[in-house]
């Protein structure tokens, strides 16, 4: 019986990943598994994008755009799928500084695109009535849950967002903490370019003076 059972076991493949919608870690990009069909979208580092598609059937995957074949293997964990591309020519899907291998998750409850530009229009209403302890309510959890499915300049606003909200709510400690993973942009000289990718300049210079902005009105001053 047990020689039968570790037979199964040892003949068995690699688990199928159920159809869906998954996140790119970081909330750069999409997999989707339709019914015998795949698609990925990425967003890479400067603008540079990752765009395939492609049938997939078990844990593999095959995109075939005029010629130019590559295979993908997708790896099952808990709620996520890692896909792990095979061949040269799975570059030419991508711009220089995109790739999409890498981890897919299922968004947490609440954390799915929709939810979050629900509850963040929540916050703005919340803010606006000046009900701050309310508006933290919804923004914080955000932070706490959902960073690893969330865009990375989502996430720069949020923190700013929530941190404002403490600042009001009288609690400057907490504003300087939420600001601190922020502490590159903060610390930042105001004339000099920031995040060294062309693309997003003018938003990192948003993000950076709105975040100096934020952390002085909490009470933070610079090193000299």
């Amino acid at each position: 019986m047990h020689v039968l059972m570790v037979a199964m076991v040892l003949s068995a493949g690699p688990l199928e990943p159920k159809a869906g919608t998954y996140v790119f870690e970081g909330g750069a990009g999409t997999l989707v598994l339709g019914k015998g069909t795949f698609s990925i979208e990425v967003v890479g580092a400067n603008a540079h994008t990752c765009q395939l598609s492609g049938a997939w059937k078990g844990a593999s995957g095959l995109a075939n755009d005029e010629g130019e074949k590559c295979e993908l293997q997708f790896a099952v964990k808990d709620d996520e799928v890692t896909v792990t591309s095979t061949g040269e020519a799975c570059r030419s899907y991508c711009g220089a500084r995109a790739s999409f291998d890498g981890r897919y998750l299922t968004p947490k409850k609440g954390c799915a695109v929709p939810e979050v530009k629900k509850t963040r229009a929540a916050f703005k209403t919340a803010y606006d009535k000046k009900q701050y302890a309310e508006a933290i309510a919804l923004l914080k959890p955000l932070l706490e849950t959902c960073v690893p499915v969330l865009d990375r300049f989502d996430v720069m606003w949020i923190r700013n967002d929530l941190a404002i909200t403490q600042h009001k709510a009288g609690d400057d400690a907490a504003c300087l903490a939420t600001l601190e993973p922020l502490a590159e942009y903060r610390d930042a000289p105001a004339n000099e370019p920031i995040g060294y990718e062309p693309s997003y300049e003018e938003l990192f210079a948003r993000i950076a003076k709105a975040t100096r902005t934020n952390a002085k009105l909490c009470g933070f001053v610079a090193k000299k």
